[in-house]
């Protein structure tokens, strides 16, 4: 166990000073386990990574996808070409500081767009990235990780009644429940042929100075379907266009998937209602009163926009059918 706080960041200052060869460095802390440095007159992004494995993938990511010419990632600093940094236990990494403009947020239309060009951008080229190190990529196995999230919703029940009337919990945990049925009715296969970036939340783009959108924080990474991160993606940015089927399939990049069985089934699971509220009952008292108010809205305010959308994915699906 590692001390933390002021003294575990002075020492991590003392390193990087060693490291860098840089003295007069200084390093201000962002959030547990994230600093801003500034070492020879430039700033940097530090993070503390879980374990070796973690830090050694996203850096091998990194830098192949700058290799093939996808600059929307912030490059990692050249002493990693050199040695791993390891600091009591743990790899630290180290990347280039982005300023930026104003943040991303899903209700901009523009910012929308330009998130999911980049992202669709990545899967272009990372579909492309092979290699022995790709091996160690851990694989999405989706329907499992929908089906632990359904089952700990379910589980909370119980308590989560106390919060919102039974009626739209059980309504959400039904929806739940028939797209499961569903896709594994369908037979669907998790082989990954490309490697997918697992949180697009919008804190995951940043936008800098100069326009140009990057995609951050690979925490996630795994070998997978595209149409997982494409459906998280739509998950995030449906309540800002009031449940609107039609307007995700008005998007250039998802026409691919006007006439896909599966990606009309995915859009049914309520991957945000459940996450959320499992967090909810995980975290302490002050953060409930945070987010008591998004929260009723993503549930209740939300909920008849929800159901004429899921009513049209249905009839989707019915078409789809039988057309196969």
């Amino acid at each position: 166990m590692h001390a933390r706080g002021d003294d575990y960041s002075h020492r991590l200052l003392s390193f990087l000073q060693y490291k860098l060869k840089d003295p007069g460095a200084s390093l201000k802390t962002i959030k547990e386990g994230k600093w801003v440095l500034k070492s020879h007159g430039s700033k940097w992004f530090v993070k503390r990574f879980p374990n070796q494995l973690k830090f050694l993938l996203q850096e091998r990511l990194i830098s192949t996808l700058l290799r093939e010419k996808f600059y929307h990632v912030l490059p990692f600093h050249p002493i990693h070409e050199r040695e791993l940094l390891l600091f009591e236990g743990s790899p630290i990494g180290i990347t280039m500081w982005l300023d930026t403009s104003k943040a991303i947020h899903y209700d901009q239309a523009v910012d929308r767009d330009d998130a999911l060009h980049v992202l669709k951008k990545f899967h272009a080229v990372s579909k492309t990235i092979h290699g022995s190190w790709t091996e160690e990529i851990p694989h999405y196995h989706w329907l499992k990780k929908w089906k632990k999230r359904m089952m700990q919703f379910q589980y909370n029940l119980p308590y989560l009644q106390a919060f919102i009337q039974p009626y739209y919990l059980y309504t959400y945990l039904e929806w739940g429940k028939w797209a499961l049925k569903e896709l594994k009715s369908v037979g669907i296969h998790e082989h990954g042929d490309c490697i997918t970036h697992g949180d697009v939340a919008h804190h995951n783009f940043l936008r800098g100075k100069n326009g140009v959108v990057y995609l951050i924080d690979f925490d996630l990474m795994s070998l997978s379907t595209e149409i997982t991160d494409d459906l998280q993606y739509c998950n995030r940015i449906l309540p800002y266009l009031n449940w609107s089927l039609r307007d995700i399939k008005e998007m250039e990049h998802f026409h691919t998937y006007r006439d896909h069985l599966i990606f009309h089934i995915g859009l049914m699971y309520p991957s945000d209602v459940f996450r959320e509220w499992n967090r909810f009952i995980r975290e302490d008292q002050s953060y409930k009163q945070r987010v008591w108010g998004y929260l009723t809205n993503l549930t209740i305010q939300q909920f008849s926009q929800r159901m004429q959308f899921n009513q049209e994915l249905h009839g989707e699906v019915k078409r789809i059918n039988t057309q196969l």
